[in-house]
């Protein structure tokens, strides 16, 4: 150094840049208002009986708000049962639709078993054909429905709604019309305070499959993690993890087992738990930053038939330390309330099920998300069209026999209706007379990288993706 050079004084040296402030970031995780209706899923009991007991209890339970529906769309035009229907006469029919499926298994768990396939990957297939046809039943008889007035293939087995129409010299129901049941109804939803501008959110994941093998799918895990508690991001990236109120993931924790458990040896059987205890990680750390709710879902290692109970506690030791606060094991469909928003889900199994079983397209019009969503919002739109939450049970999907209840209809409409592992994200507004509902497709993360972020004061909602 040169000997007249002179050196800004130390003070000087160390001084942050101009517009840095010393002062630390604090932020403040969103806290709502939370409550659980799923008293309605819980089974207290073992149900043993016939599945025409639910179906006729469907009949009668959304059978009053089908009537309100007709008169109001078909003022004057009579209303029939199927063994008054005379020839020629236009009247209006109500029942049940049974849908005869020419490639339908017949034992579904038999031709999985046979065919050496997963149930996931049999779901994945089409059974409709042309040769399907549709018989509408009420209380004391059944018809056959013929016309343009109703698309064989958009229905499934299960479906109650009204026909106007007349029987024709076959004695079947030429159809000219139909009419969906009156939708439930729906609570107000609270206005959004100034304090609330930016929003309060909640998370919707599924597929997160806890414990793959896959590097990639366990670095997406950990960013996830790491983007809900604050520790990943900017100071904008933290805002918007701060106002996450509450994370629900939507089924599929845990990856799917090829072979129970039972049959392994000890080595093998400890592989097979592995995942649970980093399944039981990953809750601790998110419970112990927001509430956590967790849904089980297709291959989780619980029952299977609908509705879903929760995972056990047992299964998760560290995390049940923070329930009931911040954990909670739900039932599949869930149904809960969170800053006076109804929220109403399921793991994405009545979905699937719909997919294999029809072909709804009504097209994404006024819709948001990819377009290999469109077909995952049909269904759910056509399910609240159908005030139902899974019609197709028990004729293609699993439920349990209820004989004296059906819980599986909407019997109070929600503000968020929401399926997960679906193949991409969705969403898309659906109203029903005066009742709006948003319907939402959450996409299977193992696959994606991808969860959705549900704005509870707007219902506005956007994609998150990680990894990608």
């Amino acid at each position: 150094m040169a000997p007249d050079a002179t050196m800004a004084p130390a003070d000087d040296m160390l001084r942050e840049p101009n517009g840095v402030s010393d002062a630390p970031l604090t932020l403040q995780r969103a806290v709502l208002d939370y409550s659980a209706r799923d008293e309605r899923f819980a089974l207290d009991k073992k149900i043993y009986g016939q599945y025409f007991q639910l179906y006729f209890q469907r009949l009668m339970l959304l059978g009053p708000r089908l009537k309100q529906a007709v008169g109001a769309k078909w003022p004057g035009v009579p209303a029939v049962k199927v063994l008054d229907l005379k020839e020629g006469e236009e009247c209006v029919v109500m029942g049940t639709l049974y849908k005869d499926m020419k490639l339908k298994p017949s034992i579904l768990d038999e031709y999985v078993k046979e065919a050496g396939a997963k149930a996931s990957e049999v779901a994945a297939k089409k059974f409709v054909s042309d040769d399907d046809s549709l018989v509408l039943e009420d209380e004391g008889a059944r018809v056959r429905l013929t016309g343009n007035g109703i698309a064989v293939d958009c229905f499934v087995t299960g479906v109650v709604l009204a026909v106007k129409g007349r029987v024709v010299a076959n004695g079947e129901f030429e159809v000219d019309e139909i009419c969906y049941p009156a939708p439930a109804p729906q609570a107000t939803r609270p206005r959004a305070t100034e304090e609330a501008t930016a929003g309060r959110h909640v998370l919707l994941c599924s597929g997160l499959r806890v414990g793959d093998d896959a590097a990639s799918s366990a670095l997406n895990l950990e960013l996830m993690c790491d983007y809900v508690t604050g520790n990943l991001g900017g100071a904008n990236d933290q805002g918007v993890a701060a106002s996450i109120a509450r994370v629900v993931i939507c089924g599929g924790a845990l990856p799917e087992a090829d072979v129970p458990a039972q049959s392994l040896d000890g080595r093998a059987q400890a592989a097979v738990a592995r995942p649970l205890r980093q399944l039981d990680v990953l809750l601790t750390t998110l419970a112990a930053s927001v509430p956590v709710d967790l849904m089980p879902g297709d291959g989780d290692p619980t029952n299977q038939a609908l509705p879903q109970q929760p995972l056990h506690p047992c299964l998760f030791p560290e995390a049940k330390r923070f329930s009931p606060q911040t954990f909670a094991s739900c039932t599949n469909p869930h149904d809960f309330t969170i800053g006076g928003v109804d929220f109403l889900g399921t793991a994405g199994q009545n979905v699937s099920n719909l997919a294999a079983y029809s072909n709804v397209v009504e097209g994404v019009e006024g819709g948001a998300g990819d377009d290999d969503a469109g077909e995952a919002l049909d269904l759910l739109e056509a399910t609240v069209r159908w005030q139902h939450v899974a019609p197709s049970a028990p004729d293609t999907l699993a439920c349990y026999p209820y004989k004296d209840r059906d819980p599986f209809f909407i019997e109070r409409s929600p503000h968020v209706y929401f399926a997960g592992m679906q193949p991409a994200f969705g969403c898309r507004k659906v109203r029903v007379d005066d009742v709006e509902t948003t319907c939402v497709a959450v996409p299977d993360f193992s696959k994606t990288g991808t969860v959705v972020l549900l704005n509870v004061d707007t219902l506005e909602c956007h994609a998150v993706t990680f990894g990608r």
